[in-house]
């Protein structure tokens, strides 16, 4: 979003709750079509069990 005395501001692409760091801490996102890393698969089913815990479809 914006930079201001040492620290980088950011916010979620769909909107949400902003938040602060340094610039040192921030990596640049990547695109939604890149789907090839691991570690995006094992985020992606985490949060698919959150999703439907939330939801009271798994304890």
């Amino acid at each position: 979003m914006n930079h201001l005395d040492g620290y980088v501001w950011l916010r979620p692409p769909s909107s949400g709750l902003e938040w602060t760091t340094r610039p040192d801490d921030v990596e640049p996102a990547t695109d939604a079509t890149d789907r090839g890393s691991p570690h995006d698969a094992v985020l992606r089913a985490r949060v698919a069990v959150a999703n439907a815990r939330s939801r009271g479809e798994v304890l």
